[in-house]
């Protein structure tokens, strides 16, 4: 059982890192434009990077609430990531 919320929690982690440019690349894909899914495999472990060295941070600081922190970072950090495929896809669309 405590493998399944394990796996479920990652899960949760994954969608809310990984959805929002996952979107994004989508939308463009829709509109005709593949350059946003050539840039997923940069942004995607970018992210993955970021959100982890973060989250070992709110750890590792001291402070009171680190999980309520590690969320809102996991949470920013996958807006970020969407805003910067976005702008990666319309510039690599004018090339």
């Amino acid at each position: 059982m405590r493998i399944v919320l394990i796996l479920v929690a990652v899960l949760a982690f994954l969608l809310a890192l990984w959805g929002p440019p996952l979107v994004v690349a989508r939308k463009f894909w829709l509109r005709e434009n593949p350059w946003a899914f050539r840039n997923l495999r940069f942004v995607l472990p970018a992210q993955l990077v970021a959100a982890v060295v973060l989250a070992f941070a709110a750890e590792f600081s001291g402070l009171k609430n680190p999980a309520a922190i590690m969320a809102a970072t996991t949470l920013l950090v996958g807006a970020l990531g969407a805003g910067l495929l976005a702008l990666l896809a319309m510039w690599g669309a004018r090339r």
